[in-house]
């Protein structure tokens, strides 16, 4: 007969060691009154109005940005606003020479369009005039801004008289008139074969378009990678051994050669500093909610006042933005609205010349909350964690540290370590809308801080 195994005593056994252990007190207060209480800090919760106003983000560096954007666009809102752009076009190294008395056959311009943004999916694909002018001055490192150029700085005559109706397209391809040609085909052997030398006397192209007529609201921005566009020109003429031979020469550009998008806004009356309903948030040069930060630290000094102590004092975990906006009435407008943003200043820096730029703080590099929209909670939220500590310690001292911006951010990764990089995107347009400091839903300023006894 075979003998089972019964597991009975051993889990009445472990039962007891059980019952019997339980009984063991524990203090709890064990090293209580050893730490000084001057040494125990409280953590809390604060909240406080943030006192957000809406100023444009004007001189915004748009030099060689990666795209020529040319558009216009109506709003009842924004008012209008229109991108233009200069480049510079360079001839291919050749052999042919122009000869004696060259005869113009045709000069065309062909550009390949990238993408388009539009706010409206309805004006994808409306009739837009485009005009090509030929620069008079020198794009040179200086010339970052997007006002850094006028009207006075390119002829006002179009090289394609008339226009080009554009429909939205892929490809533009453009005829230009046999006057110039005829002054291209007058370049000295040593102009073509120097790009500086030829850049000096052609200085480049200024591409527009114009808004939509009357009081017709909408409109289109026209993305265009620089290296996208090229030029031909087709001649003949008579040398020593060939007789009026066709023969055509390309120009050409880089994505890095210096170009500028000349960017104006209509939204410069909006500027406020109290915004009551609603804040903006403007896509390329245009409005954008502004913070005086020496303001928020002067409220941060009255309130530490009022809890009988100083800024000195305060030990700051985590400071963030939170701005509030509605759903708006038609679902579709949230394509209008920057998928992230986040704070810059407008400091001199070792790009640019060492001209003054804005700059994102450094914060979106390593922070949680980096200012993606959160479609969930209808919030943007920003950690400023660094920056506000450093603010409440006094170490800003120039003015323009103070004067904050919320720019749009595009970002992109490293294929090969997944880092990712972000940057100030100023080729986008955007209309965004968060709640003003009337709304029920504020924009605030979160703090988690202890204060030192």
């Amino acid at each position: 007969m075979t003998k089972r195994f019964n597991p009975s005593k051993i889990l009445i056994l472990a039962s007891l060691s059980l019952l019997i252990s339980s009984c063991i007190t524990v203090n709890k207060k064990a090293g209580e009154g050893l730490v000084p209480s001057d040494q125990i800090f409280d953590i809390a919760i604060q909240e406080f109005d943030l006192p957000v106003q809406m100023r444009v983000s004007d001189s915004l560096q748009t030099m060689t940005s990666g795209a020529l954007v040319v558009g216009a666009h109506k709003d009842s809102d924004l008012g209008l606003t229109t991108s233009a752009a200069a480049f510079r076009l360079y001839p291919q190294n050749d052999t042919n020479d122009f000869g004696r008395d060259p005869k113009i056959n045709y000069l065309r311009m062909y550009i390949q369009v990238s993408g388009n943004i539009v706010l409206d999916e309805a004006d994808t694909k409306i009739p837009q005039n485009i005009y090509v002018h030929r620069l008079l001055t020198d794009i040179d490192s200086l010339k970052i801004y997007n006002n850094s150029l006028s009207e006075a700085d390119y002829d006002i005559n179009p090289l394609n008289p008339g226009g080009n109706v554009y429909f939205g397209g892929d490809t533009l391809n453009m005829q230009l008139s046999n006057e110039f040609a005829k002054e291209l085909v007058t370049a000295t052997p040593a102009e073509m074969d120097s790009l500086e030398l030829f850049v000096k006397r052609f200085k480049g192209f200024v591409i527009r378009t114009e808004p939509l007529p009357g009081s017709l609201e909408g409109g289109r921005f026209n993305i265009i990678v620089p290296s996208s566009v090229n030029m031909a020109l087709s001649y003949n003429h008579v040398d020593d051994t060939i007789s009026k031979p066709d023969s055509t020469i390309y120009y050409f550009t880089t994505d890095t050669d210096l170009s500028i998008n000349l960017i104006k806004h209509g939204s410069k009356g909006l500027e406020t500093s109290v915004p009551t309903d609603k804040i903006l948030i403007e896509g390329l040069a245009g409005v954008k909610p502004y913070i005086d930060m020496e303001q928020v630290n002067n409220m941060i000094k009255s309130w530490a006042q009022s809890q009988n102590t100083t800024t000195d004092k305060i030990v700051v975990a985590k400071a963030e933005l939170i701005l509030p906006y509605e759903s708006p009435a038609n679902y579709k407008a949230l394509s209008q609205y920057p998928s992230q943003i986040f704070l810059a200043t407008r400091n001199t820096g070792t790009s640019y010349s060492n001209q003054p730029y804005y700059q994102l703080l450094s914060e979106i590099n390593i922070s949680d909350d980096k200012g993606t929209i959160n479609k969930s909670l209808l919030t943007y939220n920003l950690n400023i964690t660094t920056y506000f500590q450093n603010l409440l310690k006094g170490k800003y001292t120039k003015r323009e540290e103070l004067k904050t911006y919320m720019l749009p951010v595009a970002s992109t990764s490293n294929s090969m370590t997944g880092e990712v990089s972000y940057f100030i995107d100023n080729t986008v347009y955007y209309k965004g809308v968060i709640n003003g400091m009337n709304a029920v839903r504020k924009p605030k300023l979160r703090i988690v801080y202890a204060i030192i006894p």
